[in-house]
């Protein structure tokens, strides 16, 4: 046999009931129910008005909150996120702030708080599994111009089921600053030349190039030297490729792409390489002018202007290939022992990762974004010189590797 359940809406009608009719006082009524006095009348008030129903159990929440963001400014953050959305643009929070801020919108809150209200309007699903930006490591050239990142995508044409284009993207390292976006027909060395002799004819020449191992760009793999190769040499361009298998060096054009992609998808289909180059001369100018969260929300073209650019000397000379590796100083006294050679760096940078270009005898020692060394390392000498006089005090530097 079933045992019948008494909410305690029942429970409480009940005694009300009861103490109405003089079988209970409502001190013995509180005493039974375990409330007080205040409590009682609360709840008797509510039962009056409305019946079982007001006996049930109400929201502790705050009819208003002065901190909650209000639907006017909701509404536009949502509209800014689909105008975006619809232009083919990254749509995250930080974009919303800026396409709010450049609207002229007054009183802005935070990207934090748009987070949370995109989270609210279920706009947005929460990733608690996503690592950390801090947990990347990262680093970039310290000038406009120190280095260019050259790498393709492929895209489809319309009207068309197996016809597809290459797309070839260069970004200057420091700035994010696309300086040439080349439609054709497929990822090779011609396209790649191509599209860095149009961006050299733009902004110069850069100091170096960054590059995957695609055969477009070198033919290391096959014990070979690609088009590409030989005339960058021929210009004084040091050639840098990224270890194989490894696209995080090559992570800023690698995320770059993904936004060209976006904003691709959401026009018109073009259906040849003329109608895709068109889009893409439409693209650069726009994607250069967009505030940019990796570069401290500064748009690529104002952090171009802003930083400096060396002027590479022109050589007919051949450069040999450049080895990157990826190492750390030693533990003691932070010498780097690379090639049959020691590198003196100094204790503050003991047992820190670091990112090493060699070319031929010129290297490059990075520490994340900071370039630690530049030298020409002497054969004749198992030790290099230090970079600077030895101090009795150094310096010190903690590395964090959540950072």
């Amino acid at each position: 046999m079933s045992r019948k359940v008494v909410t305690m809406e029942q429970k409480l009608a009940a005694v009300f009931a009861d103490v109405a009719r003089g079988g209970s006082t409502i001190t013995q009524a509180c005493v039974d129910l375990g409330i007080s006095r205040d409590t009682y009348y609360r709840y008797r008030r509510r039962f009056i008005l409305d019946g079982l129903a007001g006996l049930a159990p109400h929201s502790r929440a705050p009819k208003t909150s002065p901190t909650r963001t209000g639907e006017p400014m909701t509404a536009l953050i949502v509209a800014a996120r689909k105008e975006l959305e619809h232009e083919g643009w990254d749509n995250g929070a930080w974009s919303i702030h800026a396409r709010l801020r450049h609207d002229g919108v007054t009183e802005l809150p935070t990207a934090r708080t748009i987070h949370r209200v995109l989270k609210r309007q279920g706009m947005i699903e929460p990733e608690p599994r996503k690592r950390p930006r801090s947990s990347y490591k990262r680093f970039v050239f310290p000038a406009t111009d120190d280095c260019w990142q050259i790498d393709a995508f492929t895209h489809p044409l319309a009207d068309s089921a197996t016809s597809a284009a290459a797309v070839f993207e260069i970004l200057d390292d420091h700035s994010r600053y696309n300086v040439a976006s080349l439609a054709w027909p497929r990822e090779d060395t011609e396209g790649a030349w191509t599209a860095m002799t149009r961006a050299i004819d733009r902004y110069g020449a850069p100091r170096m190039v960054l590059a995957d191992n695609g055969l477009a760009f070198t033919g290391r793999r096959l014990g070979t030297r690609v088009l590409f190769e030989n005339n960058l040499a021929s210009l004084g361009i040091k050639l840098i490729n990224s270890r194989p298998r490894h696209p995080q060096t090559n992570g800023k054009n690698e995320r770059a792409h993904a936004t060209a992609q976006r904003w691709l998808a959401a026009q018109p289909p073009a259906t040849t390489i003329d109608a895709l180059q068109t889009l893409l001369d439409r693209y650069r100018p726009a994607y250069n002018l967009r505030p940019h969260q990796g570069i401290d929300h500064q748009n690529p073209l104002e952090r171009r202007l802003a930083g400096t650019r060396p002027t590479p000397l022109a050589t007919t000379q051949p450069i040999p290939h450049t080895q990157v590796t990826e190492t750390h100083a030693s533990s003691r006294d932070g010498y780097l022992a690379i090639q049959n050679t020691i590198i003196p760096l100094g204790a503050e940078y003991a047992a820190l990762p670091l990112t090493v270009f060699i070319t031929g005898d010129h290297t490059l020692v990075f520490y994340r974004e900071q370039l630690l060394r530049e030298l020409t390392i002497d054969r004749t000498r198992k030790r290099q010189p230090p970079a600077r006089p030895r101090t009795t005090t150094p310096r010190t530097l903690v590395y964090d590797p959540h950072t």
